[in-house]
């Protein structure tokens, strides 16, 4: 990506041609006008600086009335990743639900997994949150699987993590002297606490990194075993899959991949060798 000093409204409007160049078949001015609440004249105004900063890279095509990326078009603000644009189409799907305003994208996504994502209160998330911004400790209540048990204990938050298609705090614990990771949705009471902040500066779970290897069980089929490969991008030459990851990430990653099952053959997908030695 290209690293120019440009003013931030400029950056982002020029993001948006090369979005709508590189991904959903070029753009006319009157898109970018709905989409930044500009006058038309102004959003072609938008078109011809990024034509003359840019040159080369678009042309207009008058049969279509659109702007369109030449052949040898290369994406200068955004990212040219195919999974990056589907996790950015997710992002604004997602953000919709927040901020109301003009989508970016005419591709529409339906996320499945947020029908399924727990409710939180504002009465928790607000002051953890707070927390994060200002480096404050928090009194929680906690409840783990168990119903009955609930934990109250001084927390230092650090940092937000997702994973399993819910939100987790990684915090150091104060009454257990060390760094663990709490379920948001498990914390049914906050308020502010008068212990000193702890960072996450000695958390070896946060700062030390891993690396993860798996590969298709043998077990299935040739065909299932590619199938199983090809899903994931960093996939090397020996049909391994790796994952760099934060130790504390680590967990999930493993509860992701070897949950994974083969429905028909009641076999699990992912085998890990992470510690296998001569691999």
């Amino acid at each position: 990506m290209l690293t120019v000093n440009v003013k931030f409204d400029t950056l982002i409007r020029f993001a948006y041609i090369e979005t709508r160049l590189y991904w959903e078949g070029g753009l006319a001015a009157s898109e970018l006008a709905k989409t930044f609440y500009l006058t038309r004249q102004t959003a072609q105004a938008v078109i011809n600086d990024y034509r003359q900063q840019h040159l080369g890279q678009m042309r207009y095509d008058s049969s279509l009335k659109r702007h369109l990326a030449e052949e040898d078009f290369k994406p200068q603000y955004i990212r040219g990743d195919a999974v990056a644009f589907l996790d950015y189409l997710r992002g604004q799907n997602l953000r919709a639900h927040y901020l109301d305003e003009p989508e970016w994208s005419e591709v529409e996504l339906a996320d499945v997994d947020r029908l399924l994502r727990p409710k939180l209160p504002r009465r928790v998330v607000q002051p953890i949150l707070a927390a994060l911004r200002h480096q404050q400790t928090l009194l929680i209540k906690y409840q783990p699987v168990m119903p009955d048990d609930i934990r109250v204990c001084v927390i230092s938050p650090n940092h937000l993590v997702f994973a399993n298609n819910r939100y987790h705090l990684h915090a150091y614990c104060h009454e257990r002297q060390k760094y663990l990771d709490f379920v948001l949705y498990r914390i049914v009471h906050v308020e502010p606490a008068d212990e000193e902040w702890v960072s996450s500066e000695e958390s070896r779970e946060w700062n030390e990194f891993v690396t993860l290897r798996f590969r298709p069980n043998r077990e299935l089929p040739q065909e299932v075993q590619e199938t199983v490969l090809r899903e994931y991008l960093g996939s090397d030459d020996n049909n391994i899959l790796e994952i760099r990851c934060r130790k504390n990430e680590a967990f999930y990653v493993r509860q992701k991949l070897l949950k994974a099952v083969d429905s028909q053959r009641g076999m699990p997908l992912w085998i890990d060798i992470s510690t296998e030695k001569g691999l």
